[in-house]
């Protein structure tokens, strides 16, 4: 066991927050930005590294949990957010059991090992067997559980829900530096400091990887440049959004937007590239839409539209290394080895699915690089229909509160901001997820419903002309 330099640093910080400072939510937002790093590193036949966003959430499940399970978090009977979490308990409930049912019922099954690699497995899968992998996996979904269960306690308290939102915007900017600092670092020979963002020795981390003859990838402080990507793509949608719909510090939003979307273009993803595409497709659409509809040109989206696409296109005509660099990302990406391993997995996430009955092989036994055939092979039809239940569900509730929010209101433009965050998210890991544990998908989730309930609160307590509500929710004790 070893304590890297990035462990020395945090773990005093985070211990110091929960014991005298009611951040402990916000800090978790920010420790998500920290994937490649650890606290601590444990060697041996099985590596294990303590990942800095799961320990701050486990010390807030040291007091959520008490509180949920002696029932002092509550909601209304006819509140629209109850039901899904009643949902969203079965479907985290089906994902733990099965990491541990399932590996044991299927044992020696052929599966793409998630420890080996999918270039690896491409040439040689393995037999099933349980490991300290489908317990990491249980484990992380129960603490994102956690986290999304702390979240709808805050969302009562505007300025808590307010704090981390920002938080989460605060803490893209922070990585969106870390990119460009890391692009400064390639230019112009300076050091960059693997020892604090690369420290997980569980992890296989690629901050060094080149492409399109020499062009370096940017993986600022996550494991490798698609993971970044993932995360800069849904993040620069979310300032993209909030800097259109004239939220507060409307000019922080768009320089954001900017620096986020410059390091994306530096991560050469593939999967940042085409959810970042599909995403001003929508935005166009959206405003093609409401023009024809009702006969009003959305000033801002369309401006910022043309501009990116202007911007595009100016960099393909007098820039030859930009063309270059979109030709090896993005056309000639299919014949790659690289891409022929990742849809490999696809068909063989089918046949582990039918070979295992329809069931799955467990949470975290089999890597599928599309977060559908993931859920599809590993927990199988019962947890592809709670997962669709549950955006349905989200996607119903989300739709209800925009269409009753004021068209100006600054609630509406958060909540269509992390909407079209969520939606990138989502599409990003169809793409080429190779997990759902990923922190981002639940902090986003969280925020999304969070936003949601506190919506409908306010709108029950107008209805009712009361100038306040009794929560049945513990708001006595709020740090964490």
């Amino acid at each position: 066991m070893n304590v890297p330099i990035s462990g020395l640093i945090l773990l005093p910080v985070t211990l110091g927050i929960f014991c005298f400072s009611s951040y402990l939510g916000e800090w978790a937002i920010f420790t998500a930005m920290l994937q490649g790093a650890a606290l601590v590193n444990l060697h041996g036949g099985f590596a294990v590294g303590l990942s800095p966003y799961f320990l701050v959430t486990a010390l807030i499940g040291l007091r959520v949990v008490p509180q949920w399970l002696t029932g002092r978090i509550r909601f209304f009977m006819n509140e629209p957010v109850r039901s899904h979490v009643h949902v969203l308990v079965m479907f985290i409930l089906w994902c733990a059991v099965s990491a541990f049912v399932l590996p044991m019922l299927f044992q020696g099954l052929p599966v793409d090992s998630p420890r080996s690699g999918v270039d690896s497995s491409y040439y040689m899968q393995l037999p099933l067997r349980w490991s300290f992998s489908n317990a990491g996996q249980a484990g992380y979904m129960i603490l994102n559980f956690v986290f999304v269960l702390r979240i709808l306690q805050l969302s009562i308290n505007q300025k808590r829900l307010e704090r981390l939102i920002n938080a989460f915007s605060w803490s893209g900017m922070f990585a969106a530096a870390v990119g460009l600092y890391q692009i400064c670092c390639h230019r112009f020979g300076l050091t960059f400091p693997s020892w604090l963002f690369n420290s997980n020795q569980a992890w296989a981390e690629l901050p060094n990887q080149l492409i399109s003859g020499g062009f370096s990838r940017i993986s600022a402080t996550f494991v490798e440049p698609s993971d970044a990507a993932v995360f800069l793509a849904a993040w620069s949608v979310f300032e993209l959004s909030l800097a259109m719909g004239r939220a507060s510090h409307s000019g922080r939003h768009w320089l954001s937007a900017a620096a986020g979307i410059v390091v994306l273009i530096a991560t050469a993803s593939t999967t940042g590239y085409v959810t970042a595409a599909v995403m001003s497709v929508v935005m166009a659409w959206d405003c093609i839409g409401t023009l024809f509809r009702y006969g009003v040109i959305k000033t801002r989206v369309t401006l910022t539209t043309l501009g990116l696409g202007f911007a595009g296109l100016a960099a393909l005509a007098f820039s030859p290394s930009a063309g270059q660099l979109l030709d090896a990302v993005v056309f000639n990406k299919g014949a790659s080895a690289s891409a022929i391993h990742r849809t490999a997995t696809f068909g063989r996430a089918v046949e582990v699915f039918l070979n295992s009955w329809g069931l799955g092989v467990g949470l975290g036994s089999n890597r599928a690089m599309s977060a559908f055939f993931y859920v599809l092979s590993n927990v199988g039809l019962p947890g592809l229909i709670l997962a669709g239940w549950l955006l349905s569900q989200l996607y119903s509730q989300v739709r209800t509160q925009l269409s009753t929010a004021y068209h100006d209101s600054p609630a509406r433009t958060v909540l269509y901001a992390l909407s079209a965050a969520f939606a990138a998210n989502i599409l990003a890991l169809l793409l080429s997820g190779a997990e759902i544990s990923q922190p981002h998908l639940w902090i986003l989730w969280g925020l999304l419903l969070g936003t949601v309930r506190h919506e409908w609160l306010r709108e029950r307590q107008l209805a009712e002309d009361a100038p306040a509500i009794s929560i049945p929710l513990a708001s006595a004790d709020l740090r964490a």
